[in-house]
Parts: C-alpha cells; sequence; structure tokens
C-alpha cells in the first residue's frame, strides 16, 4: 500500500485526545520555531487549553529520534514536563 505522506500520532495530555498528524506539517513548525537541537517540541492545544501536545515517535529536523515513551533515552513525558521546557502557542 502506498502512503503519500507519514503521519505521527499526537496526543493531548489533558483530554487524551489522539490524532494523527502529518510529519512535514510538524517538521515545518520546527523550522520556523527554530528547535534547538536536543529541545522537544510540544505544544498547546487550542481546543482545550489545559494540555499539551506530544508527539509520538519521530526523527526531527537534526536527526534525532524524539520518543514519548518514559522508557526511552530522550523522552517526553506528558506527566512531567521538565520546566524548561519550552510550550509552543500558536
Amino acid at each position: 500500500m502506498w502512503i503519500p505522506f507519514k503521519r505521527i500520532r499526537c496526543q493531548c495530555t489533558f483530554c487524551g485526545n489522539a490524532w494523527r498528524i502529518p510529519r512535514r506539517r510538524i517538521l515545518r513548525f520546527e523550522r520556523f520555531f527554530e528547535i534547538k537541537k536536543g529541545q522537544p517540541f510540544v505544544w498547546e492545544r487550542h481546543d482545550c487549553h489545559e494540555g499539551v501536545v506530544i508527539p509520538g515517535t519521530y526523527k526531527n529536523i537534526h536527526g534525532e529520534i524524539v520518543k514519548a515513551c518514559p522508557e526511552r533515552s530522550r523522552r517526553v513525558d506528558p506527566k512531567t514536563l521538565d520546566p524548561d521546557t519550552e510550550v509552543m502557542r500558536f
């Protein structure tokens, strides 16, 4: 089966709603916001205004594999975000 573009599963930390966003859209936002190497890309969900969107496993613009799973080395845990993590609002 041919898939025209890869989708990344994203989940809201407040309501738990999950959906799939095209990878190219997330990479464009990383370039637009000038995400630094090693910095996770998380953003505030505009629907519920309470949660933060955590993308699933993907390769970012710097070639690093970003994983949302807590057992991996570079992780983004939705329950305990690092206070230094910058949350994008758009």
